[in-house]
């Protein structure tokens, strides 16, 4: 746990000092109504980044931040000037043909790059992990000026509409952007900027209170993203941005339950939960239908929690193979994880292993890697043709469940059928001039009766 703390912390002061000053550009942007300005220059100081990389840079030098930060500023006097355009064309369309166009020549150019997919994706995610102390002396100085500068400005630059005023406002702002791309990424970035800011803006009016919230629910998520990518093993910037939408979500959740009635929100939460259950229910039983070889998540999610499901429509045969399958696999799997540990502890503790047991040690890796393969394509192949074979009864029951599932008022339904039934028959007797209803008869035809009767 010691460990963990030790190799995050510098990350984590990293993403403070971001939450720190995005949070207040992301008010600034909300109360714009400009939500996109963030990607689009982050897009533009991702396409300066690019150029430099085309021109030989290194990735973080300072040659690559000077061409980012130009193309920004560039970037900058245009969206001061769509400010004036918006009079007859809405400023977030602006904003959004300039990140599309920056994104594309972005694609132009590294698609005849060497590595070009592993930039875009560096681009894209950003390595705050690896982020350290010097990167906090780089930000921390930058990040207090320019919120000094806000502060001093703010009546200038929240209400007045000049020229520039605006440069202003958005080259401050791109300077901050360009500044945060090259540590955590173009998705990261706008998670900073937007989420904190929107959750505070859910719970609070004051721009004080609007930040204070911002801020702590900002350093708490960069906390829960940063422990669940060094706990599950996972990229590090995809797993903040899902953690930012993870918070935007539940505090949607909770403000309904604050503000409105509990047994309200409970009951709009279920029905939307079970709505939610009924529709991939029934997208899973058309595509079991339609497809029944291909991917089935719902049912195999549904047999891996409850592996009795498969002794319905498994054979004897068929539940000894994939289970033999299933055994070789984890096994395989097992001996894999065992020589990644090896490696692992070998790097982390200083005895670099000699070039044969690392040659012999990715061997058998990719050895292990393609027999797992193997006895994976074995368990689908059982899985499909057995499937196959039940398609249909098991895509009608799949369906039959997700009717039971969705909260359709069926009693409802079926009264008001009856009744319709009911008043057709009574119309019917009335023309005929044989209109009777025995007192035993259904209660909802004596219910249509006793309404088609006129009222002294």
């Amino acid at each position: 746990m010691s460990q963990a703390i030790v190799f995050l912390w510098p990350a984590f002061l990293v993403s403070i000092c971001l939450v720190g000053i995005h949070a207040y550009f992301g008010i600034q942007v909300l109360a714009r109504k400009v939500i996109f300005v963030d990607l689009a220059l982050a897009q533009i100081a991702a396409l300066g980044a690019t150029v430099a990389f085309m021109l030989g840079h290194p990735a973080q030098s300072s040659a690559t931040y000077a061409y980012s930060l130009a193309f920004t500023l560039l970037a900058s006097v245009l969206l001061a000037f769509t400010r004036a355009w918006a009079t007859r064309i809405p400023q977030e369309a602006l904003i959004g043909v300039i990140y599309v166009v920056a994104a594309a020549v972005s694609i132009l150019l590294i698609d005849r790059a060497p590595q070009g997919a592993e930039h875009l994706k560096q681009i894209l995610t950003g390595n705050i992990l690896f982020a350290g102390i010097g990167e906090l002396y780089a930000i921390v100085p930058l990040y207090a000026a320019i919120g000094l500068l806000h502060f001093l400005l703010r009546h200038q630059l929240t209400g007045s509409g000049s020229l520039g005023w605006e440069f202003l406002f958005f080259a401050t702002f791109g300077l901050v952007v360009t500044s945060s791309v090259a540590i955590a990424g173009v998705l990261l970035v706008f998670s900073f900027l937007i989420v904190p800011a929107a959750i505070g803006a859910i719970f609070a009016r004051s721009l004080a209170i609007q930040l204070a919230i911002g801020w702590a629910v900002g350093t708490l998520t960069s906390a829960v993203g940063l422990a669940a990518s060094f706990a599950f093993d996972l990229p590090t910037g995809a797993a903040m941005v899902c953690a930012f939408g993870g918070a935007l979500a539940l505090s949607g959740v909770l403000y309904a339950f604050l503000q409105g009635s509990r047994r309200a929100a409970w009951r709009m939460a279920i029905t939307a939960a079970r709505w939610g259950a009924a529709a991939i229910l029934a997208g899973s039983a058309l595509q079991l239908a339609v497809a029944p070889r291909a991917d089935q998540p719902v049912l195999d999610g549904a047999e891996y929690i409850f592996p009795s499901l498969r002794t319905i429509y498994l054979t004897r045969g068929e539940q000894v193979t994939l289970a033999d399958a299933r055994e070789h696999a984890d096994r395989y799997r097992t001996e894999a994880e065992r020589l990644n540990d090896l490696e692992r502890r070998s790097r982390s503790e200083g005895e670099a292993l000699d070039d044969f047991t690392v040659a012999r040690i990715s061997s058998l890796l990719r050895s292990y890697g393609e027999m797992r393969n193997g006895e994976q394509f074995v368990m689908a192949e059982v899985r499909g043709r057995a499937r196959r074979r039940v398609r249909w009864a098991a895509s009608f029951a799949v369906l039959a469940l997700a009717l039971l599932v969705a909260p359709v008022p069926y009693r409802r339904i079926g009264a008001r059928a009856r009744a319709l039934v009911c008043r057709f028959r009574l119309d019917k007797e009335r023309a005929s001039g044989t209109a009777n209803i025995d007192s035993s008869g259904d209660s909802a035809c004596r219910a249509s009766k006793n309404d088609s009767q006129p009222r002294a």
